[in-house]
């Protein structure tokens, strides 16, 4: 359990992952080989990479493999850095926090909007973005703990 909740979105990403090369396969090899294309595989690998870039993203964060300007940042002593670094993840926390609040908005009015060929509920397709706020909000705090 403790592994799960380590590596939580690296093993969702790399699930994800998988389905999109898998379904995206299976749709050449159903269209070019069988002769026989199956509409589904677009769908699902779509819907899957949805969730490989969020659950990603999320993971880039959670080990500081983002896009960050520190120019600046490595002349601050420690004690600033500290500070500063506090101060980042707790208006990160409170700006994610609220697009966390609209994504759940979002996710809850996409139920009952299906998806062209699966006919499932678009919240399928929007949820990973209510994942992707949620790890960052878990994560920066976790940050501020340590």
């Amino acid at each position: 359990m403790k592994f799960a909740f380590k590596y939580f979105e690296e093993l969702l990403a790399s699930i994800a992952i998988s389905i999109v090369v898998i379904s995206a396969f299976y749709g050449v090899i159903s269209r070019y080989i069988l002769n026989n294309p199956v509409a589904w595989s677009n769908e699902v690998a779509t819907i899957a990479f949805t969730w490989t870039v969020f659950l990603g993203a999320a993971a880039a964060w959670k080990n500081n493999k983002h896009i960050h300007l520190d120019l600046v940042y490595n002349f601050f002593p420690n004690k600033i850095k500290i500070i500063s670094d506090w101060l980042k993840n707790i208006i990160l926390i409170a700006f994610i926090g609220f697009a966390l609040y609209l994504s759940i908005q979002f996710t809850i009015t996409a139920y009952n909007k299906p998806t062209a060929i699966l006919r499932i509920p678009f919240s399928y397709v929007d949820v990973p973005v209510v994942i992707f706020f949620s790890s960052i909000i878990l994560r920066s705090i976790q940050k501020i703990i340590k």
